[in-house]
């Protein structure tokens, strides 16, 4: 077990970053509460959760890739169509305490105490005193009709797919609309959508529709938040509050869980050379944070920009878009090129909690990772596992 440190974190949000962030800060020692501000935790919302190799691995530092290898589902096909449905595209690619965890907490105000620190209240009427608030809340954080495009993805070895349905639409900086239901039954009736083939599957849009299990319907947002992503020593954020890409290639969660690392690692290590000093460690917290983002920043805006390309590549945004997505994709080996010479090291690159020590590596493949998982001391690990029984 790591040593307890002198510091506690208020996680603001539930999601899979804010959960993670839990994980890492119990795993380091550093106490944390987390507050949800729905009645649950593991709310079914949203289409999927996508993982990228870096992703997995963090997830296997946290002694959590049993429990998701159980729940998930190997992504083995994707297909791009065109408006009228022809395919033109085909790519191949431990508990925390529950004591801890909050749910129908709607946080309303966070303020500093004397002496350091900060507190946050609730709705209800609650309160929670910190070190420092963590924001893993998302983009939303307290802290003309055409250029259709299908994309549907599949696991060859189970009965679902996924289908997402992009439309263009014109710049909008004005708040985030809030669809209904009736919202998305009026786009699915209309003749230019429900019409639509899915690939060679011989169904429509409009029969995918009466089999559906789920659905939903969101803007797509975009954005970085300048200039830092800290407010003094009391508040930092995360995931989506601090940026927020477009869902094409599923890099939003992965973000999130490398911010979290570096969070995590700036955090503990600073705790950690400040020594006994309460008053040192409240007072230098902004450092950490700081280093954090700067170790994050350029990572993210080029995450952010593939997103963007992507999704402007599918609902063809400009002639050349719709140039490079319908004459260069398609050429065989082009995906797998991509695959090798863009994504294969950006996910190389992947952090690692350097304050959680693992038995082995758990991921060995052809192209090395950058930074190294540290690993535990063999007689320390067989003292350990014999005191536990193991």
């Amino acid at each position: 077990m790591p040593p307890t440190m002198d510091i506690s974190v208020i996680i603001v949000g539930g999601g899979p970053v804010g959960l993670t962030a839990a994980h890492a800060f119990s795993k380091l020692g550093i106490d944390f509460a987390l507050l949800e501000r729905r009645d649950i935790i593991a709310e079914d919302v949203g289409a999927s959760i996508v993982l990228w190799p870096h992703g997995i691995r963090i997830m296997a530092q946290l002694g959590l890739l049993d429990q998701l290898l159980s729940i998930g589902t190997e992504l083995m096909s994707g297909t791009f169509q065109t408006v009228n449905g022809k395919a033109f595209l085909r790519t191949s690619s431990p508990q925390l305490c529950k004591t801890k965890i909050h749910t129908s907490k709607t946080v309303t105000s966070i303020s500093s105490v004397p002496g350091g620190g900060i507190k946050v209240l609730c709705l209800d009427g609650t309160s929670y005193t910190g070190s420092f608030t963590l924001g893993a809340d998302g983009i939303h954080s307290v802290s003309t009709p055409k250029n259709l495009c299908l994309q549907v993805l599949a696991n060859e070895k189970s009965n679902v797919q996924f289908c997402f349905l992009y439309q263009l639409l014109l710049p909008d900086n004005s708040p985030s609309k809030k669809f209904t239901q009736s919202d998305i039954e009026a786009i699915i009736s209309r003749p230019d959508v429900s019409s639509r083939p899915l690939g060679g599957s011989g169904l429509t849009v409009k029969d995918a529709w009466r089999l559906k299990s789920k659905c939903g319907i969101t803007p797509l947002e975009e954005g970085i938040l300048k200039p830092e992503w800290h407010f003094g020593n009391q508040m930092v954020l995360v995931g989506d509050a601090a940026h927020k890409v477009t869902p094409t290639i599923g890099q939003g969660l992965n973000m999130g869980l490398l911010d979290v690392v570096s969070l995590a690692n700036q955090v503990s290590e600073f705790v950690g050379s400040a020594g006994s000093s309460r008053e040192k460690v409240l007072g230098g917290l902004d450092g950490a944070f700081r280093r954090y983002r700067a170790e994050r920043l350029e990572s993210v805006e080029k995450d952010y920009k593939r997103s963007g390309v992507v999704t402007r590549l599918t609902c063809w945004r400009e002639w050349r878009f719709k140039l490079f997505d319908r004459v260069v994709m398609p050429i065989p080996g082009v995906d797998v090129l991509l695959v090798n010479k863009v994504n294969s090291p950006i996910m190389a690159r992947g952090l690692v909690f350097r304050g959680i020590r693992v038995e082995r590596e758990p991921f060995e493949g052809r192209v090395k990772w950058k930074e190294k998982m540290p690993l535990l001391d063999k007689t320390a690990h067989d003292e350990e596992r014999k005191e536990s029984g193991g």
